[in-house]
């Protein structure tokens, strides 16, 4: 029972029901919902971690076969949901149907012990709102998008695309603003014109500024959930405002930014800025690898996960390379270090 009653408890069981779809409710549910749940800090992200989910290459083992087992891994990790199919989950490297299996198999293991985000972005339209579309029949709890890519499109043409995939799916919609990736940067006049939308429950905001943050946050008000997106600010981000945090590196070191986040909440912030400090510079040290997502799949698999090497053109990290065992006995280390902060 958390300390908010048997109200929030029944608001809680409501928004469940709702999820799955076999229950009916208005769209004016979606944003006080979401509220209780970011409230609760244990119910969805809470100001807990929203984890990526890293693909396996089929032809190195059965289809996603790793999926259930990097899903166990982070339910034992303390990880209370997950954002599947994003950035650093390689999901503009699958076709619909491997994205929805992978939907489908992280959902089969996690149950109802995570939380799930489906990230439903697409270069176009209609695919977006099928995934989104599959992604509440498999059971998950919210949709997010990036606006359409390649392209360089204008407001109008990211708001119809965004409304199309929130009218696909019953679900709550979380804006995914990534521009350094997209080249597309949300204005508070389309922020503005997307929070008419009930279903419109928050933003992942990965814009570098940390002071989007607080305009998102103060613009869509205390029941709008805000994401921090860039790792190296989370601290930043928190105390900015932003509820939660998705990041790409958080798959690879998970309990220091729990640990992170539990002395941000303890006011601890003089520890926090320590622990910031050193996460930031393992986030360099994954990044000086061919490719990042080559370095957090071999940290991962170091750690007892074989969930095999990023796809192309994202290139593999040998895990023989003296830098990545290095770099993996470190974070070890910084775990052992921190527990008792």
């Amino acid at each position: 029972m958390s300390a908010h009653g048997d109200g929030d408890l029944r608001l809680r069981r409501q928004f469940a029901l709702h999820m799955d779809g076999t229950a009916a409710g208005g769209n004016g549910l979606f944003r006080p919902l979401m509220k209780q749940l970011g409230a609760d800090l244990q119910c969805f992200t809470g100001k807990d971690l929203a984890q990526k989910t890293y693909v396996v290459d089929p032809q190195k083992q059965r289809r996603f076969a790793g999926i259930d087992r990097l899903t166990r891994y982070y339910i034992n990790k303390g990880i209370k949901s997950l954002y599947v199919c994003g950035s650093t989950g390689e999901g503009f490297l699958l076709d619909s149907r491997e994205r929805m299996a992978v939907v489908e198999a992280v959902k089969e293991e996690a149950g109802e012990e995570m939380a799930v985000i489906v990230h439903v972005g697409c270069p176009d339209t209609r695919h977006a709102a099928e995934l989104a579309r599959h992604a509440q029949k498999a059971g998950a709890d919210a949709t997010s998008a990036v606006p359409c890519v390649y392209y360089h499109l204008g407001e109008e043409s990211v708001y119809r695309h965004w409304t199309a995939i929130t009218e696909a799916a019953d679900l709550p919609f979380f804006i995914y603003n990534i521009p350094q990736l997209t080249s597309f940067n949300l204005s508070m006049e389309l922020f503005e014109r997307m929070l008419a939308n009930e279903r419109v429950a928050g933003v992942k905001c990965s814009s570098e500024p940390c002071h989007d943050i607080l305009r998102f946050k103060q613009a869509g008000g205390e029941d709008f959930i805000v994401f921090n997106g860039p790792d190296e600010q989370y601290l930043a981000g928190r105390l900015m405002g932003a509820d939660a945090g998705i990041g790409g590196t958080y798959g690879s070191m998970p309990e220091l930014y729990l640990k992170l986040e539990d002395l941000i909440r303890r006011g601890e912030i003089a520890k926090a800025q320590q622990l910031q400090i050193k996460i930031t510079q393992f986030i360099y040290r994954l990044c000086s690898f061919p490719s990042m997502h080559g370095a957090c799949k071999t940290i991962i698999r170091l750690d007892g996960v074989d969930i095999g090497d990023p796809r192309l053109p994202f290139l593999p990290v040998d895990e023989k390379d003296p830098a990545i065992i290095s770099l993996y006995q470190d974070i070890r280390n910084a775990v052992e270090e921190t527990k008792k902060w």
